[in-house]
């Protein structure tokens, strides 16, 4: 007998041992060494799933714990790590993972279901687990990801039902040409445009802000001091595109300095 064997018997309560010694139809009288002796002379008779079932949590880690194996998990998990040696897929070294449902494990999955270009979408299951570490730390992973799927897809569908809806919205109740204060709406206006163009040339430096404003058509139904908040706006924007355009889009930055460039060129 092994001593994993010797030492899950000695974890065992007299009503455990003698209903394994009923089992095997040995004697069940005497005191607890008695039957654990019993037992161990008992040839070919080895510990079993079976056996490490009849024992209760706080026995499976007490054999746990002497074997230097992980005690987390559930009673099936701590038997199937006694079964195997700690080698089971089941089976966690290190410190407890966080909860899934907080874990950045699942937030960094999340992440890659909402990215269409993500390779996550043409690998198995069992690719997608053995693609991070940190996956293999939950055996129930399949149901998680499963769970997480449909979420993701039912988020999607949410947000283009919410854009369909946005766009009814916006297409039955357009926005007037003039806004409350009686002048145009600067974000969808030729001046937006040609001012972006003026400032690349640096024309901003060249005359003050009202005298920019009767170079053009466009400029001129705006007020003079509305117009001037735009020159400064614009000006700040394109002085300080190099330093906020790591923080929010950089590609989007370089896309919208090409087009200014490109106009100014044309």
């Amino acid at each position: 007998m092994s001593s994993n064997s010797k030492q899950a018997l000695e974890a065992m309560t007299v009503k455990q041992l003698r209903s394994l010694l009923r089992q095997r139809k040995l004697p069940v009288s005497g005191r607890k060494s008695v039957l654990v002796g019993r037992l161990k002379n008992n040839e070919g008779q080895n510990i079993d799933t079976a056996d490490y079932k009849s024992l209760n949590v706080k026995q499976l880690q007490s054999l746990l714990r002497q074997r230097g194996l992980p005690l987390s998990g559930r009673k099936r998990e701590l038997v199937e790590r006694l079964q195997h040696g700690g080698r089971g897929r089941s089976t966690m070294t290190g410190p407890k993972p966080k909860a899934w449902q907080h874990s950045e494990a699942k937030k960094d999955l999340k992440r890659s279901l909402l990215n269409p270009s993500s390779p996550i979408h043409n690998m198995t299951l069992e690719d997608i687990r053995n693609s991070d570490e940190r996956f293999g730390q939950y055996p129930n992973f399949a149901k998680y990801y499963g769970d997480l799927k449909k979420q993701v897809e039912e988020e999607k569908r949410r947000v283009h039902q919410d854009d369909i809806a946005a766009a009814k919205f916006m297409k039955s109740n357009p926005r007037s040409f003039l806004n409350q204060r009686g002048y145009p709406h600067w974000n969808t206006h030729a001046a937006k445009a040609l001012l972006e163009v003026d400032v690349a040339n640096n024309l901003h430096l060249e005359m003050k802000p009202n005298q920019l404003r009767g170079t053009k058509k466009a400029y001129k139904d705006f007020p003079p001091k509305v117009f001037a908040k735009r020159v400064c706006r614009e000006v700040s924007k394109q002085k300080t595109a190099q330093f906020w355009a790591y923080k929010r889009n950089k590609r989007g930055m370089k896309m919208y300095l090409r087009e200014i460039a490109d106009r100014v060129v044309n």
